[in-house]
């Protein structure tokens, strides 16, 4: 991928006729990209994609923005295995809680039921570049084993910015390797990963239409998983001092005492100058991380409208995250994992024929969805054990919008079952040299500076506890529901630490009106009435009980 590539922007004409026959698609998923936070002090509408001028002339100018667009599950492997299978979180978990942060990733591998294979086996080029799940190297095994990708080259250690090995598969000749970069004289001139994976699919993409695929009779799907903005969110060289005057958005909820929350973010104590010094690089190496991936969508549009017509008015674009991002917003510093609007919205964009220019889709929807959207698109039945819905009619300009939009879903569902207990500074990032002095010193698990997980102890007072606590065994399972109607914009929330989810295991409730408490600092349960608690109860456990066609 080179910098500087021009933008290639069809004219719209290519947007509004419908693809004939089976069209491509491209699918970008990227990690931890938020959409309320931005450069100002109050949440915005699109958070870090205000960093991605390339992506929002491309994609927000010429094609759909989804407004309302959330996850079933704000953590990595959980909400990828949805976006991957279209199934909620409940019906993808591990038998005893196990699996790759409670989620059975198979599912997403398997040729019958997940993603990739099904296109695989309705007679698509599928070629997956990038993270896929967080138990990488043996969901790409599988993926190969079961023959679900006929073309995969993606890093190993995706944690890593520079890491080094990439595994392939070639379905072609069934040949699996593992491919180790110089790193005294890497490929494509430099191992930093997001220009590994942008070159490995622009290869991709010149070897594939040398055999004309992107046609109708032979169409590609195209999966990129780029692992920023995700910690350590390692800049570019190139891009290290971009954003060197930016900080972090002070917004009404930031560093403030949340004494009805539950009892980890309860108890956290006041953020200190030392925090807030290592948020800012945070933020800033987020958004300078994001203009690589930026780079990455322009290339990939302008190789694929270098195609000419044909191919590009019979491809779709997709766009999104797997879950959303906080900086000390309650107290609570860099981490998703939470039921609140920071988290479990995504930003989510679409360009490609038959989506108008400037479409905004203001419906509730969520990763369970895309799935069987792409198949209803490319004209596929989705497995019988798909839990999400459809959005195509939301989507493309037909005269079956009206009605798609008055039986769509108003509520959706949020879970999320803790991985662990651990503290602010779990998530290092980059930082230029000097910078921990200019701090004080690194970013502290603690008020004082100790570091110490031995020292830790949640307590169950109001700002009092001894450490900054960004996830809890014992107080940060939860389920959540998301209502959004003529007359509610709310969500109720139980916490149950032993995801039981009986009349004694629920410890703990919030309740938010988010329209009238859009930074969620008021905790509302305790004031609704016992049959406004007994009835959202209700609901929330057949929705969370719910499979295939009873789901909402």
């Amino acid at each position: 991928m080179v910098a500087g590539v021009p933008l290639l922007i069809a004219a719209s004409g290519w947007l509004v006729a419908v693809a004939e026959g089976k069209p491509n698609f491209v699918f970008m998923l990227t990690d931890d990209q938020d959409t309320r936070l931005g450069e100002s002090d109050h949440y915005t509408d699109i958070g870090s994609v205000a960093s991605q001028p390339k992506l929002r002339e491309l994609y927000l100018a010429n094609g759909a923005r989804f407004t309302n667009y959330f996850v079933n599950t704000p953590i990595c492997c959980p909400s990828r295995t949805e976006f991957f299978t279209g199934r909620y979180f409940p019906n993808v978990r591990g038998a005893k809680g196990d699996g790759c942060m409670h989620a059975n990733t198979t599912h997403a591998a398997l040729k019958n039921e997940g993603l990739f294979g099904t296109f695989t086996s309705n007679g698509y080029e599928v070629g997956l570049f990038g993270k896929v799940t967080n138990d990488q190297q043996a969901q790409l095994e599988l993926l190969a084993k079961y023959e679900s990708a006929t073309y995969i080259d993606a890093p190993l250690n995706f944690n890593d910015y520079y890491g080094l090995p990439y595994y392939h598969y070639y379905a072609s000749n069934n040949t699996q390797y593992t491919e180790n970069i110089d790193p005294n004289d890497p490929v494509f001139g430099t191992p930093y990963q997001t220009s590994q994976i942008g070159n490995r699919t622009m290869r991709w993409l010149d070897d594939i239409f040398t055999r004309d695929v992107g046609t109708p009779e032979h169409p590609f799907f195209l999966y990129i998983g780029p692992h920023a903005p995700h910690f350590p969110a390692d800049p570019a060289p190139w891009y290290e001092d971009l954003w060197s005057n930016l900080t972090i958005p002070i917004t009404p909820n930031y560093n403030v005492s949340s004494p009805d929350k539950t009892r980890h973010i309860r108890q956290n104590p006041p953020l200190t100058a030392q925090v807030k010094c290592w948020e800012d690089q945070h933020f800033r190496d987020r958004w300078a991380a994001l203009m690589s991936v930026d780079d990455l969508v322009a290339d990939v549009h302008a190789k694929i409208a270098a195609q000419g017509d044909a191919v590009l008015r019979n491809t779709y674009f997709f766009y999104t995250s797997d879950h959303g991002y906080k900086q000390g917003q309650w107290r609570i510093g860099t981490s998703k994992q939470h039921p609140y609007e920071t988290d479990i919205r995504i930003p989510f964009f679409a360009v490609g024929p038959g989506i108008l220019p400037g479409t905004i889709v203001e419906e509730m929807c969520g990763n369970v969805d895309l799935m069987p959207t792409l198949l209803d698109m490319a004209g596929i039945p989705a497995p019988p054990m798909v839990d999400g819905k459809s959005f195509k009619n939301l989507l493309i300009a037909n005269e079956g919008r009206a009605e798609a939009a008055e039986g769509w879903r108003k509520k959706f569902l949020n879970v999320y079952e803790a991985t662990g207990s651990y503290f602010n500074d779990h998530s290092p990032c980059w930082a230029p040299p000097g910078y921990e002095e200019k701090c004080g010193g690194p970013m502290p698990r603690s008020p004082d500076g100790s570091n110490t997980t031995a020292d830790c102890k949640e307590s169950s007072g109001v700002g009092d506890g001894n450490c900054y606590w960004v996830d809890s065994l014992e107080s940060n399972s939860w389920r959540a529901l998301r209502v959004m109607n003529a007359t509610h914009d709310t969500q109720y929330i139980e916490y149950d630490a032993t995801w039981s989810w009986n009349e004694t295991s629920v410890t703990f409730y919030e309740y938010y009106d988010i329209a009238a408490d859009p930074y969620q600092m008021k905790n509302g349960y305790p004031d609704l009435s016992d049959s406004a608690k007994a009835a959202m109860h209700r609901e929330l456990s057949d929705y969370y009980s719910c499979s295939t066609s009873s789901c909402p």
